[in-house]
């Protein structure tokens, strides 16, 4: 599809007060052979505005007083060598309500010899909108099933593949 400015209209769009993204911690030793379990979470870069998230236990805090719209997207991966199809879900949490949230995202794989069949589907996202306007909610990422993935946000050589994972935040004016 290209973009052809004369056919773009005057339609508003919604400019958010702050983006914002959280990267996940990368190493080789976050197994997720046992769910649920909470991904852990780590530093924060602001894109655009000034929103800052508290991070606590994997947990970060959305202030009150507005919308969120929040994409979380997990690399998973298996260090060992497995047969068959491999699937592995994530979902948010809502730390503060003791319940999941939102949709639940499922990477796929297939699994084999080549390494190359691990890499099938890694571009899962977990879609949330959350309404802080009366008061601030803490919100965890759960990895909530797994098939034969082992590992999540593996950075030994596979990330370059995949990517690591990522949570996304725009702050919204109610």
């Amino acid at each position: 599809m290209s973009y052809v400015p004369s056919h773009k209209g005057d339609f508003p769009i919604a400019q958010p007060v702050s983006l914002t993204v959280i990267e996940h911690t990368a190493n080789t030793t976050q197994s997720i052979i046992v769910t649920p379990q909470t991904i852990k979470i780590g530093t924060i870069h602001n894109w655009y505005g000034s929103f800052t998230p508290t991070i606590s236990n994997n947990q970060f805090t959305l202030p009150s007083g507005y919308f969120y719209y929040i994409e979380t997207s997990v690399q998973s991966y298996n260090v060992n060598t497995d047969t068959g199809t491999m699937d592995f879900s994530f979902q948010h949490y809502d730390e503060t309500n003791s319940t999941n949230i939102g949709t639940l995202a499922t990477n796929f794989g297939g699994g084999g010899y080549s390494g190359d069949n691990q890499f099938f589907s890694r571009d899962a996202t977990a879609k949330l909108v959350v309404d802080c306007t009366s008061a601030a909610r803490n919100i965890s990422i759960k990895a909530v099933l797994t098939d034969q993935y082992d590992n999540i946000n593996y950075n030994s050589g596979h990330y370059i593949y995949a990517g690591l994972g990522r949570t996304v935040i725009w702050q919204l004016e109610p």
